[in-house]
């Protein structure tokens, strides 16, 4: 006959395994920054930083739940990824000192909003940027690793581009900075955007615009939140256009921008609408463009007639013609 308390005793060194490994899956994501670092040089590993309100934020608890807190993920992301979790509660508190790291980095990665998941190198370098994802832990991976394929891809085309000059090389550039915006980064390639737009003195190859013109409307916009002088952020935009003409796409982002400040900043509806047709016919075939023939025609029927403008039954010819 078996005796109770070796069974008892049994049951809780079980109990006690199973409560000391799920300690271990909380600590492997990291909340120290600097050690977390530390630790991805060592072991040749890259970084995963999850910008997350544990406490308050559906979609990070939606997240956590379907993919970060699985056995699946935690055991097969080890492999590539140092995990940190950089908190902002609200319903609790860090301490101080945490506190004031998190809020650092979220200035330094400029976070807008919760859950931002960010993948960098192990100097903290930015190559990618995602947020919730459906389709679980296995379809996560995945997503990552298409990042970091990515990322591998631009770092072989930066090499080969050390071995170029001129134009050339600012091509080859081009094509690894591609790949780290299709990562939807944001600030892992301004370094190599300067020496595009250096080597690319003159602007004929269409790159120097290609990054110096998304800068100037930053700055554009940047100034306008500061001073609300709507009428000089309509003129620094009219000459922006020039700048922007030989690149389509960049030219439409300006005039979408002149006419949102017209409009918006301005009451001047007329004066918008103007914006926005010359924002359609710079390139139709983006989807903007698209979207812009309907939209001016429902904004063509709220206002009067305006010159140069696209009529309802001249909106698809002038999408189609427009080059």
């Amino acid at each position: 006959m078996f005796k109770i308390k070796p069974i008892i005793w049994f049951l809780g060194l079980i109990l006690c395994l199973a409560g000391s490994v799920a300690g271990a899956a909380q600590e492997v994501w990291l909340s120290d920054f600097a050690g977390a670092r530390e630790l991805a040089g060592k072991e040749n590993k890259f970084l995963l930083i999850d910008f997350t309100g544990s406490d308050w934020c559906s979609w990070c608890k939606k997240l956590d739940q379907e993919v970060f807190s699985q056995d699946i993920f935690l055991k097969e992301s080890a492999k590539n990824f140092v995990l940190v979790k950089l908190d902002f509660p609200q319903q609790s508190q860090l301490g101080e000192k945490l506190t004031q790291q998190n809020q650092a980095l979220s200035k330094t990665y400029e976070i807008s909003g919760f859950p931002s998941i960010i993948l960098a190198d192990a100097a903290g370098v930015e190559f990618a940027r995602t947020g919730y994802q459906p389709g679980g832990p296995e379809a996560y991976l995945a997503l990552l690793e298409g990042f970091v394929e990515n990322f591998r891809r631009s770092l072989q085309l930066q090499s080969e581009a050390a071995a170029l000059t001129g134009v050339a090389k600012a091509e080859k550039l081009d094509q690894a900075v591609a790949l780290l915006v299709q990562n939807g980064s944001r600030s892992g390639y301004q370094s190599l955007a300067d020496e595009i737009i250096s080597l690319d003195g003159d602007g004929r190859a269409g790159l120097r615009p290609k990054y110096e013109l998304p800068r100037k409307l930053n700055e554009i916009e940047g100034r306008l939140n500061q001073d609300k002088d709507f009428d000089r952020a309509v003129a620094d935009l009219d000459q922006l256009a020039l700048s922007a003409a030989m690149v389509p796409s960049l030219l439409q982002q300006v005039y979408l921008f002149q006419a949102g400040v017209l409009i918006k900043g301005k009451g001047d509806k007329r004066g918008g609408l103007e914006k926005l047709v010359l924002a359609q016919k710079s390139a139709p075939e983006t989807k903007a463009g698209q979207q812009l023939v309907k939209f001016i025609e429902r904004l063509q029927e709220e206002t009067e007639a305006v010159p140069g403008a696209v009529r309802n039954h001249e909106a698809p010819a002038a999408a189609a013609g427009a080059q």
